[in-house]
């Protein structure tokens, strides 16, 4: 058998380890052979594959394709059942893409067949090959100074050997060249989308400016992008629609083609295949734009729970500028009312909801309007917020980041966003108990509004900072309660009835009444002009 094939030389098996273990067989499922000679190597490595899938529990099945020119050799690779798909590999033309080529090529053109390979592999895949290392010490034809610029354009690794066929079933004194290539896969351009590129993607449309849209460049580009990506669906659905006669299963009749395009989630109505896509894609835009904070910053998570129930509805609606538009306003009507309701909800929660005896100290009791039942939230506030985790009744790590605490701080937070009308400076609470947690810091943690301290006992200490913001609180609270006179705000103390500056001295006296009348747009709070479309 060797005497008539000057060219074959069946690697070693220590060799033949060596260049298996350049290769990760979990992530290859596809396995080219193209000088496969009688299958040693071919044997390894499917061991390869069954050791790797066995050791980590995949079931992937593997594909190998071998080539072989020697006729006598054939017979062997056919006799051991393994898959032999052509003679010559220099003239070896498939469409099939492989993961990895791994290759002893005959020496006498290896330099011919690594460059096969690596034009094989132009869209990505690993190559492992050996070659006589002369070809590479010695690049004296073109052939050879074209593979050793291919080979530093994708920085192979070549690794010389001496003496490693000395023990081969057929000896050989020549050094060898053992060379690992992995070439990136090539992300392709779509066709459709440079098409689509090509077009005007998004007209400006006047009636809709900058003015009264929150967040007018968010808006704008996220609406450019669903037109993008619904106009690019559309053009792969009408692509698909004309090459269907092509892609038959059978020549006898008009069956279902061999390859489907559908989507990921059966739509329940029987809609066509472009209008269910539509409507899909105009569920995930929607469900976007609920989700982000630039468009529900405002929004306290159980408001924002509320309205989020209509994002199913809207995937019969258009992602467009005028629906976005429509659905704020709608919303911003819908608001004024949910905002007063959350302010006076908290108004409520730091005053006599809890049964704790110490969130007494939260309130000071005066004299209201018409009744004597009337409070304003003090200062310092107590509430049954656990930012330790409670393991089986004992206590466990300190965990202020815990979602529960989180959300509440921040819904209590946005109500005094509500009331400060982005005067104060920003602190990321997400970011400030985190470092907290990290730290172990309990005591006074600075956010936005105020201070916070968690008790193991389950309670958090909420100290305010900015005493005119919650004199405004406790305003809006009293006046919404009509514990104030209606006159407040209105008429000048001297003009008050003696009834009425009674109250007025219990619930702040002369002084900050008059405060207020000289700074009435920021102590009494308009809620209608709280949720405007400007950003």
């Amino acid at each position: 058998m060797f005497n008539n094939n000057p060219d074959f030389f069946p690697t070693p098996i220590k060799l033949i380890h060596k260049m298996l273990s350049k290769i990760d067989f979990r992530t290859i499922k596809t396995v080219l052979e193209p000088s496969a000679g009688k299958g040693d190597l071919v044997e390894a490595i499917t061991k390869k594959f069954d050791y790797s899938q066995n050791r980590h529990y995949n079931n992937k099945k593997y594909d190998i394709d071998t080539i072989e020119l020697d006729n006598n050799l054939q017979y062997i690779l056919q006799g051991k059942k393994l898959r032999l798909v052509h003679d010559d590999y220099l003239t070896y033309n498939t469409y099939k893409k492989y993961d990895a080529i791994i290759m002893n090529p005959p020496f006498s053109n290896g330099d011919k067949h690594l460059l096969k390979a690596i034009e094989m592999q132009q869209s990505g895949g690993k190559i492992v090959c050996l070659l006589n290392a002369e070809t590479l010490k010695n690049p004296y034809s073109n052939i050879r100074k074209e593979l050793i610029k291919q080979l530093q354009k994708y920085n192979a690794e070549v690794e010389y050997l001496e003496n490693t066929f000395l023990e081969a079933e057929r000896k050989t004194f020549v050094e060898i060249a053992l060379i690992y290539i992995d070439i990136p896969k090539i992300e392709y351009n779509s066709v459709i989308i440079d098409e689509l590129k090509k077009e005007e993607i998004y007209k400006t449309n006047n009636q809709y400016t900058s003015d009264k849209l929150i967040n007018s460049d968010f808006i704008k580009g996220i609406v450019e992008q669903y037109n993008y990506e619904v106009k690019a669906g559309l053009k792969l659905i009408n692509e698909y629609n004309s090459l269907k006669p092509l892609m038959l299963k059978s020549f006898k009749d008009n069956s279902n083609p061999v390859l489907k395009l559908e989507l990921e989630y059966e739509d329940e109505e029987g809609s066509s295949l472009e209008n269910a896509y539509i409507k899909q894609i105009r569920s995930k835009y929607w469900q976007a734009l609920f989700s982000n904070d630039q468009f529900m910053g405002l929004f306290t998570s159980n408001l924002k729970q509320k309205y989020m129930q209509q994002v199913q509805e809207l995937k019969d609606y258009d992602f467009s500028l005028y629906n976005i538009y429509t659905l704020r306003i709608q919303l911003s009507k819908e608001m004024t009312q949910g905002v007063e309701e959350t302010i006076l909800n908290l108004f409520e929660e730091f005053s006599h909801k809890h049964y704790y005896d110490e969130s007494s100290k939260n309130i000071h009791l005066y004299n209201g309007w018409k009744t004597n039942k009337a409070y304003k939230i003090n200062k310092k506030v107590i509430i049954p917020l656990n930012g330790f985790r409670d393991l089986q009744y004992s206590w466990g790590r300190y965990e202020p980041t815990n979602y529960r605490v989180l959300d509440k701080l921040k819904d209590i937070e946005k109500v005094f966003n509500y009331l400060d009308g982005g005067t104060t400076e920003e602190i990321d609470i997400t970011d400030t108990l985190k470092m907290a947690e990290h730290y172990g810091e309990t005591r006074k943690i600075d956010l936005k509004y105020f201070y916070i301290t968690f008790y193991k006992k389950g309670t958090c200490h909420i100290e305010f900072k900015n005493m005119e913001l919650l004199h405004k609180f406790n305003l809006f609270g009293s006046q919404k309660k009509n514990w104030l006179p209606p006159s407040y705000g209105k008429v000048k103390y001297s003009d008050m009835t003696p009834e009425e500056k009674a109250t007025v001295n219990e619930f702040e006296g002369e002084q900050s009444y008059n405060k207020v009348m000289l700074n009435k747009s920021y102590y009494i709070m308009d809620t209608s002009e709280l949720l405007k479309l400007t950003s």
